[in-house]
């Protein structure tokens, strides 16, 4: 249940994808994608290490900051596969708005699949930057430079999303 994104739709990321995302410089680029909602708990995280990557999000004006409501929390948060926090309020805001979640994680995902919300995560942010043409650099720099940065990226993963970058360049007109 993968979905991309429009502009204007909201969407509530978790601190690994906004992380990430702001070390490859792309964080300005989300609000051409999303309406980018981030919980309490994420933005808690973000704020731990001053100068950290992702800690600029706490100040862009586009970005929404919001709490997700306690009996939501708990209902997420009593279900298995038990996650962290961060992961529990972008499930339970997800569920708030009935927007797409962008997870990495593998038990928050499979959690959000379970209630029904539409997920992506960084590789398929970075993936829809890329088809639409507004990353900076090529696909597989991008990737290396996530992996760089400790980002755990399976070589079937990896080929999938070089071969989807590399199929709507194929189709791109030549200019």
């Amino acid at each position: 249940m993968e979905r991309s994104g429009r502009s204007g739709e909201p969407a509530v990321f978790d601190t690994s994808s906004l992380i990430f995302l702001d070390l490859l410089g792309y964080m300005p680029l989300l609000q051409q994608l999303y309406q980018v909602v981030v919980p309490e708990a994420v933005s808690k995280e973000l704020s731990v290490h001053t100068g950290s990557p992702g800690i600029g999000v706490m100040s862009l004006g586009w970005v929404v900051h919001r709490a997700p409501g306690t009996e939501s929390v708990r209902r997420v948060g009593s279900e298995s596969p038990t996650v962290g926090r961060g992961e529990r309020e972008v499930i339970a805001l997800g569920l708030e708005l009935s927007c797409s979640v962008v997870l990495d994680d593998r038990k928050a995902r499979l959690r959000a699949s379970r209630v029904g919300l539409a997920i992506t995560g960084t590789l398929g942010v970075l993936l829809r930057l890329h088809l639409i043409g507004l990353a900076s650099r090529g696909i597989e720099e991008d990737l290396r430079l996530l992996e760089e940065a400790g980002m755990r990226i399976s070589p079937d993963l990896r080929r999938v999303v070089i071969e989807a970058g590399e199929q709507d360049e194929d189709q791109q007109p030549r200019r």
